[in-house]
C-alpha cells in the first residue's frame, strides 16, 4: 500500500498567488466584454435639427445642361433606320422592331441575318 515514510512535498506557490492570478483573469475578462459591448452598441441618436437641402447638390444638377436634349437624341436614334456599314450589310432598325423580330425568330441574332435585311426592304 502506501510507505509511511513517503512524505508530500510542501507546496511551492502559495494559495494566495493563485487566487489573485484567478482574480486578475476574472477582471481581465470582465474589462474586455465592456469593451466589446462599447464598440458593439451604438450610442444614442442624437437631436438634430431637421436637415435642410445643400446648395451645392443642388446647384450642380441646376447648371447642367444638355441632358435632356442627349436623353431625346439617343430615343430618336433607337427609333430610325440606319446603315452602320454598307459593305458588311449591317443596318440600325428601331428596337421594338428588332426585339418583336428576334422573340418570332431567335436565329436573326448574330452577323449578317438576313431576315433583318428583309425587313428593312433592301
Amino acid at each position: 500500500m502506501i510507505d509511511p515514510g513517503l512524505r508530500q512535498e510542501a507546496e511551492r506557490i502559495h494559495a494566495v498567488v493563485i487566487w489573485l492570478v484567478g482574480l486578475g483573469g476574472a477582471l481581465a475578462s470582465a474589462l474586455l466584454v465592456v469593451i466589446a459591448w462599447w464598440l458593439v452598441v451604438p450610442p444614442p441618436a442624437a437631436e438634430h435639427p431637421p436637415a435642410q437641402p445643400s446648395p451645392l447638390e443642388h446647384g450642380l444638377f441646376d447648371r447642367a445642361a444638355g441632358g435632356n436634349e442627349a436623353r431625346a437624341a439617343g430615343e430618336q436614334r433607337l427609333e430610325r433606320y440606319e446603315w452602320v456599314d454598307r459593305k458588311t450589310r449591317v443596318v440600325r432598325i428601331p428596337i421594338e422592331r428588332a426585339i418583336d423580330a428576334v422573340v418570332a425568330d431567335p436565329s436573326l441574332i448574330g452577323a449578317g441575318s438576313p431576315a433583318i435585311f428583309q425587313e428593312m426592304g433592301r
